[in-house]
């Protein structure tokens, strides 16, 4: 008896729902069993295949499952209450290991046997739907499995869980990198006119592994030529600042290849455990302390935090080397994060590493191409991730994406409807709950030459909310414009699950911020803006004084920042007045509309960020006796 990846000890099934056991067996051979001594029989089909509704249980647990056919197998600790689908790419799939510079305390002290999660093994698949899972394991959110859960699902869960009191359960269908079009089905892709070359080139028999294993090679023989380059002498010499991205007319803008970089440093007393803190570097790094090797990162995402085995450090002087390997040009050390010699697991630098470094460029190198990513080509992760657990009943899904498609945004409404309608298919739910998160304030490292390709897919992302069963969590807030994954996942999975709660268990309560509704002039020349969710009325981030993350932009596409005002209208503080400059014209107003919208500060009374906004047009007349002007 085969039976899915998903029927294991510590499973969670869907409360209030039919849930099904499904598996293979010996043909025509009856199978039978009971699930907490609640009976249940059915026959297995020509090929094995047996599919039987299980008895409905109670919400909690603990719940046993035995089946009986060509042999016996027994599930324990089964739980019943609500499951959660959570679907994307990175920043869902985030794990809580990469959060604990925000919570180490708090998730070492956490003990949650009543959350649960299943991640489904990152497979692709062109030839069709594949029918089941055959990896995996039920986690459970206590000790050493905490770490690999994914960091938004867990907050999400947490704080439903304390709301609603029932078990909650996880599967998680996330691979980092993916664009919406790997999540829809091939008949989506074709219907919409995407991608369907891609799609056919997929298709290909051995197309895709063969692919990989030349890229592969490819990428192998790359590293190896770089790392042996260290052992070489180096063909050039200088010094360079640490934080320091490599762009805007640097001296290594274009460099490719192996580059090795020193500091010295001194130490009046070593005790105690340490770790060295790197920031992030562009690409691959191998870091060495007094010649011991102390540890790597392979690309250039995760911030790097190395322990410094005992004994390395030493009183007096001491030196730090770097082997980087720069992949494509445009390489560096992320500003914004921390660079130093620390205690383990402490926030404070015992040295600062800040400051300039020698470097030695060991080799010049070809830039290494991309590898083609499979799992993020069309349909790839439909068939492979997706339908492979759709017997699974779930409550609904909770998604962040969008990160991919930044560069096609056009097609993103298009593709996220079709998404969202596939999914809703593929579950046998017309109404199935879809809550997504909005892009995080991101800017690769930049703050004064941020461009606005991310807020322009923010505006595609708000345009979903008009499907209905849906909701967006804005997040712009708790971004970080040097890093792609931001530590704050806790108030990403707090706003899921307010959001949870107003669309899935129908609670009247406040779950988005503001949004603009209506915009005008007045004879001062005034620029008025009233809002609707703004719940006990709009107020400043806390501590802050005045209304940041306003712009106005006249015909020539000039802007200028402009001074804002928060006011009452009927009783409430929904009005945004804003201060037109003298001697400027604008067409345009916007709000929070750029990458990393770091002045944006605009909060409903229930602390949840006002929804960016972008009025398109600031028509210069007057209509009726009430002297306002359109915008």
């Amino acid at each position: 008896m085969r039976l899915s990846a998903l029927f294991q000890d510590g499973m969670v099934l869907q409360r209030n729902e039919k849930n099904y056991l499904w598996g293979y067996t010996t043909p025509q051979l009856q199978v039978e069993g009971d699930f907490s001594e609640k009976k249940f029989t059915t026959t297995a089909g020509e090929t094995g295949y047996f599919e039987v509704e299980l008895p409905m249980q109670p919400v909690g647990g603990p719940y046993k499952l035995r089946i009986i056919a060509d042999e016996v197998a027994i599930i324990k600790n089964i739980m019943v209450g609500d499951v959660f689908l959570l679907g994307g790419q990175s920043n869902m799939e985030l794990p809580i290991s990469r959060t604990l510079e925000l919570y180490r305390d708090e998730i070492h002290a956490t003990v949650e046997p009543d959350i649960r999660m299943f991640e489904v093994a990152k497979e692709y698949e062109f030839g069709g739907e594949r029918e089941d899972v055959f990896s995996g394991k039920w986690q459970v959110a206590v000790g050493e499995e905490l770490l690999s859960f994914s960091a938004a699902g867990y907050f999400a869960a947490k704080a439903l869980k304390e709301r609603i009191g029932v078990p909650i359960g996880l599967i998680q269908s996330a691979v980092g990198g993916t664009p919406a079009k790997a999540w829809c089905s091939e008949k989506t892709i074709r219907q919409m006119g995407l991608y369907t070359a891609e799609l056919d080139q997929c298709k290909e028999e051995g197309y895709p592994k063969r692919i990989e294993q030349e890229e592969l090679a490819r990428e192998q023989r790359w590293h190896c030529e770089a790392n042996e380059a260290f052992g070489k002498t180096a063909l050039k010499t200088g010094t360079v600042h640490v934080p320091e991205l490599w762009r805007h007319g640097h001296e290594l803008r274009d460099f490719c290849g192996a580059i090795r970089l020193r500091r010295q440093f001194e130490l009046s007393a070593v005790d105690g455990e340490c770790e060295v803190a790197l920031g992030a570097m562009v690409d691959a790094d191998k870091v060495y302390i007094n010649g011991t090797y102390i540890g790597e990162t392979e690309y250039c995402y995760p911030p790097r935090f190395y322990q410094i085995p005992a004994g390395v450090l030493r009183s007096g002087h001491n030196e730090i080397e770097i082997r980087l390997r720069v992949c494509r040009g445009q390489g560096g050390f992320m500003p914004g994060k921390p660079y130093g010699i620390r205690k383990k697991y402490s926030d404070m630098l015992l040295l600062d590493l800040a400051g300039m470094w020698n470097y030695e460029i060991m080799e010049v190198m070809e830039e290494l191409p991309y590898n083609t990513f499979f799992n993020w080509k069309a349909a790839a992760l439909y068939n492979g991730m997706l339908a492979p657990i759709s017997k699974w009943n779930i409550s609904a899904v909770l998604y962040y994406q969008g990160e991919s498609n930044v560069d096609v945004y056009k097609s993103y409404e298009a593709e996220m409807r079709a998404l969202i309608a596939d999914w809703r298919t593929l579950w046998q739910k017309p109404e199935l709950p879809f809550i997504y998160v909005q892009l995080a304030g991101f800017s690769d490292g930049e703050t004064d030459k941020q461009g606005r390709g991310w807020a322009l897919l923010r505006a595609e992302q708000e345009k979903l909310l008009a499907v209905p069963q849906t909701a967006m969590v804005v997040a712009y807030d708790v971004g970080d414009y040097s890093d792609l994954h931001p530590f704050d996942k806790k108030t990403v999975g707090e706003r899921l699950a307010l959001a949870v709660r107003k669309l899935v268990y129908e609670e009247d309560i406040i779950a988005s911020g503001a949004k603009a509704e209506q915009a005008w002039w007045d004879n001062d020349d005034m620029i008025h803006i009233s809002f609707t969710s703004v719940g006990s009325g709009l107020c400043v981030r806390e501590g802050e004084a005045v209304v940041g993350g306003i712009e106005l932009v006249d015909e020539n596409g000039n802007t200028q920042k402009a001074q804002a005002m928060i006011q009452t209208l009927g009783g409430e503080r929904n009005l945004l007045q804003i201060s037109v400059p003298k001697d400027f014209s604008p067409i345009r107003v916007c709000y929070a509309w750029w990458d990393y919208p770091f002045e944006a500060n605009l909060y409903n009374g229930e602390g949840l960020p006002m929804l960016p906004f972008y009025f398109n047009r600031i028509e210069k007349k007057y209509e009726g006796q009430d002297g306002k002007k359109n915008i």
